[in-house]
């Protein structure tokens, strides 16, 4: 982790924030730490038609920094939250929860299992 100066005060303080969770369809972003200490956004899920209209899934949980929390991804990732209470995963998405700073961690949200079959 990075350590920077405070030009004003010449003070050494511990850059600290986390990288959004991946989702099915894409890698979570990078925390961001010029500047502000925000969290990264969960990656994106991943769109599916098999229980007859697309309902998108497994979306990556946010991260947090210091400033702020990333947002979760599509498809039921929650958005992290630096002083308050970060999101669950949405139930049925299997999305990732949600990080926070103060420790109150939050679960992903449950799966779900669709078996699609054909009539002969």
């Amino acid at each position: 982790m990075p350590i920077s100066t405070i030009p004003k005060y010449g003070i050494d303080y511990l850059v600290v924030a986390g990288g959004g969770g991946g989702g099915a369809g894409s890698v979570g972003q990078n925390a961001h730490t010029r500047g502000n200490n925000y969290g990264g956004h969960g990656g994106s899920g991943r769109a599916s038609s098999i229980s007859g209209s697309s309902v998108t899934r497994a979306g990556g949980g946010g991260g947090v920094g210091w400033s702020g929390g990333g947002s979760g991804g599509s498809g039921g990732g929650g958005n992290g939250n630096s002083f308050g209470s970060p999101t669950a995963g949405a139930t049925n998405t299997g999305g990732g929860g949600g990080s926070a700073w103060n420790g109150n961690s939050v679960g992903g949200g449950s799966g779900i299992v669709i078996i699609k079959y054909k009539f002969q």
